[in-house]
């Protein structure tokens, strides 16, 4: 009979460098499991196409410092699959477990490899930079798989050409909290409750309480993560009650 291992604060995984063939190991806090690409690539044997197994930040070789080059070793595989055979059958993974069960999709609803969707909105700004929906979308993919410098990067140059873009607001203020500058993310959270009255977002009456909520401390603080806003499992539906956007597992 299968079991579920107790919680855990990290996942251990071996990594292989695709540059140099270097394997290593590192603690993982978050690995994302795109069910989707679970079901084609290990259910039904499909070859080809992105890996399920999303690890939501940067990884560099320690040997010759290459920056996501690489794949995970068989032997995390087979763990990460045994993980979810044994949680299938025992009703899921328990609450705050490591690996997290997710489903992505655009804004319209396709299903989407998150690295997949990440190249679709890349190519569209190649074609229409001044999007800020679009922008937007790939700034919220960014902070999703955990690449937070990047995705600061988009949010302040969306809010450089609307500074009433709420969204992008609560985003880069998310990044803030996980980067434990609470100062910087504090006067974001103020810059978007005084600025929602004014902005044209049809919910900006939700994105003003629930800021003030976390300004007040109704809210920790620390619950405003990345991961927090945007990737939410059809698979284990944990769905946040307090952003206006959180609902949607789509970006």
């Amino acid at each position: 009979m299968f079991t579920i291992p107790r919680p855990r604060k990290s996942f251990t995984t071996h990594i292989h460098c695709l540059e140099c063939g270097h394997t290593f190991r590192r603690e993982l806090p978050r690995i994302y499991i795109h069910m989707p690409d679970f079901d084609r690539k290990i259910r039904e044997k499909q070859a080809g196409g992105r890996s399920p197994f999303v690890i939501p930040q940067h990884i560099s070789c320690p040997q010759c410092n290459s920056m996501d080059e690489y794949e995970l070793a068989p032997q995390t595989v087979s763990m990460l699959t045994l993980t979810i055979i044994a949680s299938s059958m025992a009703g899921g993974l328990a609450q705050g477990h490591p690996i997290q069960l997710i489903s992505f999709g655009l804004h319209d609803g396709t299903i989407m490899h998150p690295l997949d969707g990440l190249d679709y909105y890349r190519e569209k700004l190649e074609r229409a930079p001044a999007d800020l929906a679009v922008r937007m979308r790939y700034a919220n993919i960014m902070r999703s798989i955990g690449w937070l410098d990047e995705a600061k990067e988009q949010y302040k140059i969306i809010l450089t050409a609307d500074p009433n873009q709420l969204e992008a607001m609560l985003g880069l203020a998310s990044l803030y909290v996980t980067s434990k500058h609470l100062r910087e993310a504090k006067k974001m959270l103020r810059d978007l409750q005084e600025r929602a009255p004014h902005s044209r977002h049809p919910q900006w009456q939700e994105y003003e309480a629930q800021t003030r909520a976390y300004l007040e401390g109704v809210y920790p603080l620390e619950d405003l993560t990345p991961d927090s806003l945007l990737l939410h499992s059809s698979v284990k539906t944990k769905l946040s009650k307090r952003l206006p956007h959180s609902k949607s597992k789509h970006a």
